[in-house]
């Protein structure tokens, strides 16, 4: 008698827990149990994951049941098992569950991988595993699926929480300019030693050996400044020289970027270029030039930032004979170590141009033909250079 109380009770619990369960409706015909299974996620408000042998399609039609007991009845008629560790239900084969009830003394956990990629971790924590060990990956949740012994569980979850850490970035602040070349060499005292390293500012200036490798047929090899409290004294002479139509401002980038990884920014210009098809049809092309500029940064320990950097100019430097834009692209590279929220000057990117312009009688060269016929051309040799001022800083967490 005793025991079918017992029984009773048991029972009527059971029943209370799936009456306090959200309730699920749902009619499937042939459908993935994967897509299947997000549902029950949902309305559960739970994790769910599958292992990769999971992959069947499944049929069934169920109407206002606890959400906990469809589940179970769906595995059940599917050959399939699960485990709940921590608030996350693994569904798996009967085979791997059996694999696991023979393992005793082995532990599953599912590790949440919260910034790093679970594929690329999963590699590293391998080493902390027994020869029964095993990590499968759940690429859907970025989580990692762990069976081992309880004490190198611990070991993979000390290590993981050692690497998956948030990425640091570096906030890079970029000014690209184009000075014209004799305006350059004319700038005071201060300013030339910041640019040409005048001895009267020895202490206060550091040019680095150069690093260049030529990028085109055209090679520049870049010097570098560090500028650190000239800095706004250098922009400001800039910003006159703009003013007087002697300096041109191309971009002033501002990229956030990952430690280690690459940023690139592209200023660029389009340039028309006409040819003319076999039937003699003008057509109307466009070629890109302009300053592509690359910077990978290297936080290292002391607060400064390596900064790998590769310049790429190209330009509009004159016309061929059939009047014909002709460009040249040009570049080099170097590497920089410059404090955190310091300013590096890079320079020595020469470009040099062709200007051309008509030159005539005003009333005979606003008549397009006449233009042609009588104008001539006048070619003046221009010359220019480009600096970039670059002010990395690193972004505290």
């Amino acid at each position: 008698m005793k025991l079918f109380k017992k029984l009773g009770l048991l029972l009527l619990a059971t029943a209370l827990v799936y009456a306090q369960e959200a309730r699920i409706t749902m009619s499937v015909e042939q459908a993935d149990i994967r897509t299947v299974l997000r549902a029950f996620a949902e309305v559960g408000k739970v994790n769910i994951i599958t292992t990769p042998s999971v992959t069947q399609k499944v049929s069934f039609n169920i109407k206002d049941v606890p959400w906990r007991l469809a589940l179970k009845s769906l595995l059940d008629a599917y050959g399939l098992a699960m485990i709940e560790s921590e608030g996350v239900i693994t569904i798996m084969t009967q085979q791997e569950f059996g694999q696991l009830k023979t393992a005793a003394d082995l532990d599953l956990k599912v590790m949440k991988v919260r910034y790093a990629d679970a594929r690329k971790v999963a590699e590293v924590l391998k080493s902390q595993l027994s020869p029964r060990g095993d990590i499968k990956i759940d690429e859907t949740s970025n989580a990692l699926i762990v069976t081992d012994l309880r004490v190198n569980l611990y070991k993979v979850e000390e290590l993981l929480s050692q690497i998956d850490k948030p990425y640091p970035q570096v906030l890079i602040t970029g000014r690209i300019v184009e000075v014209d070349y004799n305006e350059s060499r004319k700038l005071g005292t201060e300013i030339r030693g910041m640019i040409f390293g005048n001895p009267a500012l020895e202490a206060a200036t550091y040019d680095v050996p150069q690093h260049s490798v030529p990028m085109a047929e055209n090679p520049s090899y870049l010097t570098v400044h560090y500028l650190g409290s000239k800095a706004l004294k250098v922009q400001a002479a800039i910003d006159a020289l703009e003013g007087q139509s002697k300096a041109n401002t191309i971009s002033e980038p501002k990229i956030m970027v990952l430690d280690n990884e690459k940023a690139s920014i592209y200023s660029k210009i389009r340039v028309p270029v006409t040819s003319r098809d076999m039937a003699g049809n003008t057509i109307v092309q466009f070629e890109e030039t302009g300053v592509l500029l690359e910077v990978t940064p290297h936080i290292i320990p002391d607060g400064k930032v390596v900064m790998n950097i590769k310049t790429e100019t190209g330009d509009l430097t004159g016309y061929s004979a059939t009047g014909q834009p002709i460009t040249s692209k040009r570049g080099a590279e170097t590497k920089v170590t410059v404090a955190d929220g310091e300013t590096v000057m890079i320079g020595g990117v020469i470009i040099e141009k062709d200007k051309r312009a008509k030159q005539g009688l005003p009333l005979i060269l606003r008549v397009p033909v006449l233009r042609y016929l009588f104008g001539r051309d006048q070619v003046d040799k221009g010359k220019s250079e480009i600096l970039i001022f670059l002010t990395p800083n690193i972004v505290k967490e």
